[in-house]
């Protein structure tokens, strides 16, 4: 990345389901955190009601403002949040099948509903991962094309920022024609992959190309680290621009030890858990990368896994302890890897 166009925007997932445990997606995420092995994973905001037992409660705006003023400490530009139809849908394509989890996706709607409402919202903007596997209506896509006309909406220039988690070309046609129609810009449309292969084509209809999630497996943090930067090097060969992503862990142990319905996972190792000096380690190696690879990067932005991916073992949300406090150690770490990553 030349001088001109330094990493300036880091972005970071947020997928919450730390919603209440008789709703679908809180009944399996408060299963899986429950052991007390988990705690040091374990929201801030969640209350241990007993010995292997944890609760969410629904959080009101003034709440959900605590979470992203810690955001907005940690170096964050915006959340990329997985954006879900706000209504079940009854009819699918052929590409798009049936699950249980269909059904019950409004529910985990509530941060990014929230985040749109808060005056918080100038200091950390938001942007959509569609989860084209899931279907979405045009109701729904007109909202987020209409929610892409506002400031804190994140932009590439003056271009919507998309992400897309899945490989196809309809969904993405599908928001261009709409904003088409509404008069808005045309989305900066980025698809989400970790194994690119080698047939450019496939991503014609991306814009660049970025990653979810790392979901190699490890045996230390540096090899975890070794494995990203190998998947940011494929999707830098497919010919597209790239948005380097920067993974802060991945360890499902928990969703192994207490299934979730809605996915399954491979067997490990994983990496152990990152220390603030291994982000600050892989944080360098990430900065060296981009600026030896300018021409693949040059938006000037940076996604990183992730907020609140605490059953898969990549958060800096701040975590429970046992006498109230809250542990905002990981908050800390990150903004310095920040301020690595940012660095002229």
């Amino acid at each position: 990345m030349s001088a001109a166009t330094p990493v300036m925007r880091v972005g970071v997932i947020n997928w919450d389901c730390s919603v209440p445990s008789w709703t679908y997606f809180g009944t399996a995420a408060t299963r899986s955190l429950g052991p007390e092995k988990y705690r040091d994973r374990t929201p801030y905001y969640a209350e241990v009601v007993a010995p292997g037992k944890i609760e969410y409660r629904h959080r009101t705006l003034a709440e959900y403002e605590r979470e992203m003023q810690y955001a907005i400490d940690a170096g964050i530009d915006y959340f990329a949040y997985c954006w879900y139809d706000l209504h079940p849908q009854a009819t699918y394509t052929d590409a798009v099948k049936p699950s249980d989890a269909d059904g019950h996706l409004q529910e985990i709607t509530f941060a990014r509903l929230n985040h749109a409402k808060s005056a918080l919202r100038e200091k950390l903007h938001l942007c959509a991962i569609l989860v084209t596997v899931h279907p979405y209506s045009d109701d729904e896509l007109t909202r987020l094309a209409l929610e892409m006309r506002e400031p804190w909406y994140e932009k590439v220039g003056d271009r919507p920022l998309v992400y897309f988690f899945s490989i196809r070309p309809e969904p993405v046609a599908r928001l261009r024609e709409i904003c088409r129609k509404l008069g808005v810009g045309d989305p900066y449309a980025v698809g989400m992959t970790g194994n690119p292969g080698t047939d450019a084509k496939r991503y014609a209809c991306f814009d660049a190309l970025s990653c979810y999630a790392c979901t190699a497996s490890a045996t230390s943090p540096a090899e975890f680290t070794d494995r990203s930067l190998a998947a940011n090097e494929a999707r830098a060969r497919i010919g597209k621009s790239v948005i380097p992503h920067f993974p802060l862990g991945w360890d499902p142990s928990p969703r192994e030890e207490n299934p979730v319905p809605w996915t399954t996972y491979k067997k490990g190792p994983w990496a152990p858990t990152a220390t603030a000096d291994d982000w600050l380690a892989s944080a360098r190696r990430l900065r060296q990368w981009i600026t030896d690879h300018a021409d693949s990067c040059p938006t000037g932005h940076v996604l990183a896994f992730a907020w609140n991916e605490f059953e898969e073992g990549g958060w800096i949300c701040p975590t429970w302890l046992p006498d109230g406090r809250v542990d905002a150690s990981r908050v800390r770490a990150f903004a310095q890897a920040v301020k690595v990553l940012k660095a002229r």
